[in-house]
């Protein structure tokens, strides 16, 4: 074991909402593990929103990834706001660097070379070389939550009944309290094979004859929401934002989603979370704490699942 103690550490987790929500147990274990330390955290406008208001780091940097803006002109002022930030890391001499990702990032790694850390710490770089002086082995048969643990395991960092954290505003949560106790289904996902169709979900809310059923969405999926809530007896709730729907998510009393953000948002406020399985690996990405409440497939199709599944899933949660 490596004491780093009064040592400066930067973690770097660049990449989506639900990863680096999962990294937050690892964040308050370090934390507990070194209190007087100064850690800091690389993230973007992509998924800030996860370490919003964290009691456990002191600094945030946050960029825009040029890649995330349409514009010509809007990707060069995302190319230099996230050179400033380098440069600003490159000023802080930090001792060191963890790179919470479970498979090498050359853009992660970036923020680790930029500095002259005595401890870099990633995962190899399996197509070449990479700087860093210590690899954290994978392991494919736990969560991600645990592997996160796993790249701070040379400085005494060791799991301890960490929860997820997500921090609602105050505002946010009072503005739903009429909803606790509702139900509630979040019918989008990104990725085609963990989309499952709005006829099926009419058939899953007819069979809930006793629950109170309301509806989030990501606009892709407003049209659907809307015909749900017209075909059924279901109540559609436009949020407006990440933190909005977060604000909604804390205060029913069961959550029901499809693979995405929300998915690791709902345990890390606190609300019982149902995950429609897709295509994802549900040992490593299972909302933490109720991968025994996951729906899925041999098939890995979220859409071949029969909606009297679900609802038994749901009944017996």
């Amino acid at each position: 074991m490596t004491d780093i103690e009064n040592k400066k550490i930067l973690l770097v987790r660049n990449d989506n909402v639900g990863d680096l929500i999962c990294t937050t147990p690892a964040i308050e274990a370090l934390r507990k593990r070194y209190p007087n330390n100064q850690i800091d955290i690389v993230v973007n406008s992509y998924n800030y929103d996860a370490i919003y208001k964290n009691p456990f780091v002191d600094k945030i940097y946050c960029y825009t990834k040029p890649k995330h803006r349409k514009s010509l002109l809007e990707k060069i002022k995302a190319a230099f706001g996230k050179l400033r930030i380098l440069i600003n890391i490159r000023k802080q001499n930090y001792d060191v660097v963890v790179i919470f990702r479970s498979g090498y990032s050359k853009s992660a790694e970036l923020f680790a070379n930029i500095t002259n850390a005595q401890y870099k710490i990633g995962v190899q770089n399996q197509k070449g070389k990479d700087n860093f002086t210590h690899h954290v082995k994978l392991n494919y048969n736990q969560h991600e939550v645990l592997f996160c643990f796993d790249c701070l395991k040379e400085f005494g960092v060791e799991y301890n009944d960490e929860n997820t954290l997500y921090h609602i505003d105050q505002e946010l949560s009072d503005k739903y309290t009429q909803y606790n106790e509702h139900i509630l289904f979040h019918i989008s996902s990104r990725i085609q094979e963990n989309k499952y169709d709005k006829e099926k979900f009419k058939q899953v809310f007819e069979q809930l004859d006793d629950y109170n059923i309301l509806i989030s969405a990501e606009p892709d999926d407003f049209e659907s929401a809307i015909w749900l809530e017209q075909n059924t007896k279901a109540k559609f709730i436009k949020t407006s934002s990440l933190q909005d729907l977060g604000g909604l998510i804390k205060n029913v009393k069961l959550f029901i989603t499809l693979d995405g953000g929300a998915m690791h948002l709902a345990p890390a406020v606190g609300t019982k979370t149902i995950s429609i399985g897709g295509k994802t690996d549900m040992i490593k990405w299972a909302p933490w704490g109720y991968k025994d409440l996951v729906i899925q497939d041999d098939s890995k199709i979220a859409n071949n699942i029969k909606p009297e599944f679900i609802v038994d899933g749901i009944k017996k949660a």
